[in-house]
Parts: C-alpha cells; sequence; structure tokens
C-alpha cells in the first residue's frame, strides 16, 4: 500500500471519529434545549399555578418571565427580557436593593426578601413583595419571585384595583393617577387644581423622634386634611399628601390653603408632649399649567419644591420659570457634596463679650461656603439643603474640629477665649457624638472647658435620648447651651431636664423695640429666671449702646452683636481685637 493510501485511510478516520464527536455534541445541546424548555414548561405550570410572578436574572438582566410577572409589571415578556431589574425598582428603593444583590452574589445572604415600589410599563406604582435566591454555582443567576403586597390594596368595592397606603388609610399614588387619567381624558374641558400638601418635618421627627411618631403624625395630618377637605384627599408618598379640586378659580384654592393651614395651628401630640407642625403646599392648575396628569403632578411637586426653597409654611403656584429655578438648586446640591473635599468651607467667628469684666472671652464658630462661581452662600440657603442630603453631619464635623483646632492656636497666642459650635438636630441623634466630641478634642489638644455646643429649642429630639447624651458631654467637661430661647415650645422642659450651662436669648428679643414692654419684661424674666437656675445668659443682636445698659441692668453676664463686631474670619478677629475693646471700652464701661 502506498503512503499516499495510508494517508487518505487516516485521514478519513480522523473525519470520521470528528462526525461522531459533532453528532454527539449536537444530541447532548438539543437534550439539554429540550430540558431547559421542559423545567420552564414546569416553572410556568408552577407559579402560574400559585399566581405569583416569577423571573430568572443573569448578569442584572431578566432571562425568564412568567405571565404573572408580566401582569403585575404592565410589561410583555419580551420587553422584560430587554430590561434589567435596575429598570423597573424606583429610585426609593434602588440603592437598598443594589445592596441586597450583591450581598446575595457575595454569598453574605443565601436569600432576600423585600419590599419594593415598582414602576409599571404605564407609567403606575406598584408595591410588590419580591424574593431571591442564587441558582447554584452561579455568581450572578438569581431565581425569585414577586407578589403583591396584599395589604396595600384598597378594599373599596368601587375600586379594587386602586392602592391604599396602610398608615393613614387613604388613597394613595395609584388611585390619584388613575383618577387624574380618567378625568383628564374623559372631561379634557375640565378644569382641575391640584394641591401638594408637605409635611414639613416628617423626616426631622423620624429621625429624632422615630418612625412610630414618625407614623402617628402623618395619621394625624391625615385626619385634619380629611376633616377639612373630605374624599379629595390622597397620601400620593413619604411626606406628601395630594387634593384635587374640580372647576376652582385661584381665590378659591387660596381660601382653601388658608383652611389647611389653620388646621394645623394646634399642636400635635407626640410622645406626649406637644408638637407643633407646619405644612408647604404646591398648586398646578389642567390645562393651563400642563395637559396629562402625570405631567400635572409634575408641575404640582415642583412648586412644592420650590417653595420650600424660599421658606417652610408657605405655598407656591407653579409657573415655568419654576422649573429653571429647581435646575439651578439641584447644581448647587450637587456642589454641595464637594464641598468639603474641595475646601469650599469657612469659619467666621462673632466676638462674646463679658459686660462686666469688659473683654472678648469667646467667640461663636458660624460656617460660610465661598462658591467658586456664586461667591458668598448663605447658611441660611444651605444648611437645610446639607439637612436634607444628609450632609449635615460630615459639614457639622468639619465645622467642630476646625473651631477647636483654631481656638486651641488663640489660647497658644495668649488669647484665653472660649468657642461656641452649633449642633444639628441630625447631630443631636448620631450614635457616636460623644465618642466623636471626646476625639476631636484629643486631636485639637483642647480642654473640654473651652467648648460650648449650642444646641436648639426647636430641635425636636426625644429630651430623655437628647439628655443621656449631653449629660455625656457635659462629663467630659463640655458646656451645653440653648440657642433661640424663649422662640420654641419646650423652653421650661428644656430647662428641668436638660444638663444645661447657658442659655442664649433670641437676638428678635433684643432688636425689637427698646420701648416694648412686652420684650423688655421677657428678657428680664429670662435672665432672671437663668440666675436662679444659676445658668449663664448671652445676648445675641446687641447693636446699639442702648441695649448694652439694659442689659448690664438686667444683670445679663455675656453678649455678642454687630455693635461690637461682625462676624469674622480668625485672621480678621485678631487683627481687628484692639478696635473691638476700644468699642468694647467705650460702651461697657463708660
Amino acid at each position: 500500500m502506498s503512503v499516499n493510501s495510508e494517508w487518505l485511510i487516516i485521514v478519513a478516520a480522523i473525519l470520521a471519529i470528528l462526525l461522531c464527536l459533532v453528532s454527539l455534541l449536537m444530541f447532548f445541546h438539543i437534550q439539554r434545549l429540550r430540558i431547559k424548555e421542559e423545567s420552564e414548561k414546569n416553572i410556568r405550570k408552577i407559579t402560574d399555578s400559585l399566581h405569583i410572578g416569577a423571573y430568572i436574572i443573569k448578569a442584572d438582566a431578566f432571562i425568564y418571565v412568567n405571565d404573572r410577572l408580566c401582569e403585575l409589571t404592565g410589561y410583555s415578556a419580551e420587553t422584560l427580557k430587554q430590561m434589567k431589574w435596575q429598570d423597573v425598582v424606583s429610585l426609593q428603593n434602588l440603592e437598598d436593593t443594589a445592596l441586597l444583590i450583591r450581598q446575595l452574589r457575595e454569598g453574605k445572604k443565601q436569600e432576600i426578601e423585600d419590599r419594593l415600589v415598582v414602576i409599571r410599563g404605564d407609567g403606575s406604582r406598584i408595591s410588590l413583595i419580591v424574593k431571591c435566591q442564587r441558582i447554584d454555582g452561579q455568581h450572578s443567576h438569581y431565581v425569585g419571585t414577586a407578589d403583591v403586597e396584599e395589604r396595600a390594596y384598597l378594599k373599596s368595592e368601587t375600586d379594587k384595583e386602586s392602592l391604599i397606603d396602610p398608615v393613614t388609610e387613604l388613597p394613595g399614588s395609584v388611585a390619584l393617577r388613575k383618577r387624574l387619567e380618567h378625568e383628564t381624558v374623559e372631561n379634557p374641558a375640565l378644569s382641575l387644581a391640584l394641591v401638594f400638601v408637605d409635611i414639613d418635618s416628617l423626616n426631622r421627627v423620624n429621625d429624632t423622634i422615630g418612625r412610630e411618631a414618625g407614623d402617628k403624625l402623618l395619621q394625624e395630618a391625615a385626619k385634619r386634611l380629611k376633616e377639612c377637605e373630605g374624599d379629595r384627599v390622597y397620601h400620593y408618598r413619604g411626606d406628601e399628601f395630594a387634593i384635587l379640586f374640580k372647576n376652582r378659580t385661584r381665590a378659591d384654592i387660596k381660601m382653601h390653603i388658608k383652611r389647611i393651614m389653620n388646621t394645623f395651628t394646634a399642636p400635635i401630640h407626640l410622645h406626649d408632649r406637644p408638637w407643633y407642625e407646619s405644612v408647604t403646599m404646591g398648586v398646578s392648575f389642567f390645562p393651563e399649567d400642563a395637559d396629562t396628569g402625570s405631567k400635572l403632578i409634575q408641575c404640582a411637586i415642583a412648586a412644592i419644591h420650590y417653595a420650600k426653597k424660599n421658606s417652610r409654611g408657605k405655598y407656591e403656584f407653579y409657573n415655568p420659570g419654576i422649573l429653571n429655578a429647581l435646575r439651578k438648586r439641584l447644581e448647587l446640591e450637587m456642589d454641595l457634596r464637594h464641598a468639603v473635599k474641595r475646601n469650599e468651607f469657612t469659619l467666621h467667628y462673632q466676638p462674646q463679650i463679658d459686660l462686666k469684666a469688659g473683654r472678648v472671652v469667646g467667640s461663636e464658630a458660624l460656617i460660610r461656603w465661598i462658591h467658586p462661581v456664586r461667591g458668598v452662600i448663605s447658611p441660611g440657603v444651605f444648611i437645610p439643603m446639607a439637612e436634607e442630603l444628609g450632609l449635615i453631619e460630615e459639614i457639622g464635623e468639619w465645622v467642630l474640629r476646625t473651631a477647636c483646632r483654631q481656638t486651641k492656636q488663640w489660647n497658644e497666642q495668649g488669647y484665653p477665649f472660649n468657642v461656641s459650635v452649633n449642633l444639628s438636630p441630625r447631630q443631636l441623634v448620631q450614635e457616636n457624638l460623644v465618642t466623636l466630641v471626646q476625639s476631636v478634642l484629643l486631636d485639637a489638644d483642647l480642654p473640654a472647658e473651652r467648648l460650648q455646643l449650642e444646641i436648639t429649642e426647636t430641635a425636636g429630639a426625644d429630651l430623655f435620648v437628647m439628655s443621656q447624651k449631653l449629660q455625656a458631654l457635659e462629663e467630659l467637661g463640655v458646656s451645653i447651651s440653648i440657642d433661640d430661647f424663649g422662640t420654641g415650645y419646650n423652653s421650661l422642659n428644656y430647662l428641668k431636664q436638660l444638663p444645661l450651662s447657658q442659655l442664649k436669648i433670641d437676638q428678635s428679643f433684643i432688636r425689637g423695640n427698646r420701648h416694648d414692654q412686652h420684650d423688655v419684661a421677657l428678657v428680664r424674666m429670662i435672665v432672671a429666671l437663668a440666675n436662679e437656675l444659676d445658668l449663664q445668659v448671652v445676648a445675641e443682636g446687641v447693636e446699639t449702646v442702648e441695649h448694652v445698659q439694659f442689659l448690664k441692668q438686667t444683670n445679663c453676664a455675656l453678649a455678642q452683636g454687630y455693635l461690637f463686631a461682625r462676624p469674622l474670619t480668625a485672621e480678621r478677629l485678631i487683627e481687628q481685637l484692639e478696635t473691638i475693646n476700644v468699642q468694647i471700652s467705650e460702651t461697657v464701661m463708660p
């Protein structure tokens, strides 16, 4: 046999073997597809019989969904398979859900279960209980189920599909959207007014007193709104309610707004103490401001955000300029997130004067934001923004550290100053507040008695919890001062329950008419009360020599105000110290 014949036989044999292998692989592939198809059929039968949504996710994308899930979400199977789970989860749940999925991927959890708000295909929202677990051996494959949170369904026989809020027992956002869709489509000639009502302090109550108190606040708000406006009231979400009016003029709506605000003048009792709540409102009209129900909601929400930007407890009618203003605010919020890292904050210090000794004994640290484009931005603008964005703890720590380091530097230079630093309501509920203050004092090497922490009367934290933390701070040697004393509703409770060493009389009592007998009597009473309780008194807003003379007559210990100096940078304060001392000698020690 020739060499060529032998090679032909070998090649033929190899081809035959390869053909067998290919056939075998095709057979197994077809079998696997059949098994997969059978498995999907079985899964579909099981999940459909249970009437729950089912899905399989690979690398965050849906690779299998059943009919029930399509029904719940309002998307077709084909559409869902082109989406990722992030596309259907609402923004309010996105971050928390991503954390749970990451824990599942890393093996920290075997199964997760959560309540999610899902954005449906028509833009409405539905609350689902979602379960998910990792498929064995797969780090990015997950199988799960989803079902309706049954207690969220409206029990009314007239509208079984509309959601009801379990806390307030009012119709929710889905009911509002359906109502608006019906009215705007079926009655396009109808005039509608949508009033959004925001409960101003809900987040602060949740943060400082607790969720239970927050729920009670919502329930009482819902009760008052319903008593005021009847079945027109919806609980849209969180701290926002909505009221829908038909064929009302702007004058009519203003009358309703006044009535709503009046319903919140009476206190709400939270944890057996009175809580005075305010509401902010935004109004939009159909068809003037929006041609669809969805846009009408957007316009009302924009109006309420604009109203809150200017001042809480107010209202605003939507106008096209609002969106531009909110866009600028959003830009400012983004800048605020980076302000600490970019070193854009600075502290100014307003001297505090001992009225008996006639000298500067300390200062109050006041933060300023030097924006690279907009210049100096008032704390009244960015502090509430920082509280809303959850940045106040970081900014507050920066203020505390900077003020303590500066005061230590002054002490070393021969200026025995104390420093007062304001604490925000959120800082008061920080678990690590005491250890943080202790750490700051150690890092700055500043004696604790040089630091005074100021809290506001309206801080709203639970007095028992607050008292424990302030007691621990006092044991460190730190002094506690109550700022704006006399402007809140819990003055006597604060004096009775908190370990205070100082009261600061609000500047409104000082800057007012010196001959206003009510202001004069209140200041005398506050100083006398403080002296009886062995508390030091600081008067803010001192602007005239007459103010100083009056305060000395009342035995007020300390004063600060423009008469002596405006808030100054650390360098300018030392530079102006001689001028300030001259002013003190001419006004305090004549």
